[in-house]
């Protein structure tokens, strides 16, 4: 269900971007979790383009002759320091990679985000230290309401914010769903599909996901 007013505390994170925000009652409405139409807004709308730009940028499969790795990788990551909320140190995204917005993302510092990873970041998503992202993973903040009416009268579009905690690893495939907090030092297991908080040091799989074993304690 959609929140009903706006959120103080999403409002403020998203006031951390290192990035422009394109701040308007429709960009406060989504963070916050309450439903909202994002084309009604030119703001929005011009923002959008400008993230489809960088990551067409971003994302070009060119390899000029006589290029080593290294440099490619610089020129991904300049990129991406003018796309995302937070970009933290040592951290590598290959391509494909996509997201929405770019200014709701924070990451932190030595991540490995690998091919054809997706962020629906309509709500802020938080990525901590030491995470490792698997190919092909869906990070989707969007969701919509599931009454046809709703949907008719108002957009029935909203968001939840996804937080995933220091020193995890999503396998490949994996899908995690609006709202989910992944506790600290947890794997998820390819092909998963996270529709809850899970809790830190085990090893989740299935669909829905479930804990499979629990682990050490990370130190």
């Amino acid at each position: 269900m959609a929140a009903l007013e706006k959120s103080q505390s999403m409002i403020e994170q998203a006031k951390l971007s290192k990035v422009p925000v394109p701040w308007c009652n429709e960009f406060e409405k989504m963070i916050s979790g309450m439903n909202f139409q994002a084309q009604n807004s030119q703001v929005m709308s011009d923002h959008k383009l400008k993230i489809m730009k960088q990551l067409n940028s971003f994302n070009d499969p060119s390899v000029p002759e006589h290029s080593s790795l290294q440099p490619l990788k610089d020129r991904r990551m300049g990129i991406a320091s003018q796309v995302m909320g937070k970009l933290g140190t040592r951290v590598n995204i290959e391509f494909p990679f996509f997201c929405v917005w770019g200014c709701n993302i924070f990451i932190g510092n030595d991540v490995y985000i690998n091919r054809e990873v997706s962020i629906y970041d309509n709500a802020p998503v938080t990525i901590g230290n030491n995470v490792l992202i698997g190919p092909g993973v869906c990070i989707c903040t969007g969701t919509h309401d599931t009454e046809p009416v709703v949907r008719r009268e108002s957009g029935g579009s909203f968001a939840y914010p996804i937080v995933i905690e220091d020193d995890c690893w999503i396998g490949a495939r994996a899908t995690i769903l609006p709202g989910c907090r992944i506790g600290k030092g947890t794997v998820i297991a390819a092909g998963a599909v996270v529709t809850g908080d899970i809790e830190a040091v085990v090893v989740v799989g299935g669909v829905p996901a479930k804990v499979i074993k629990k682990l050490g304690d990370g130190a």
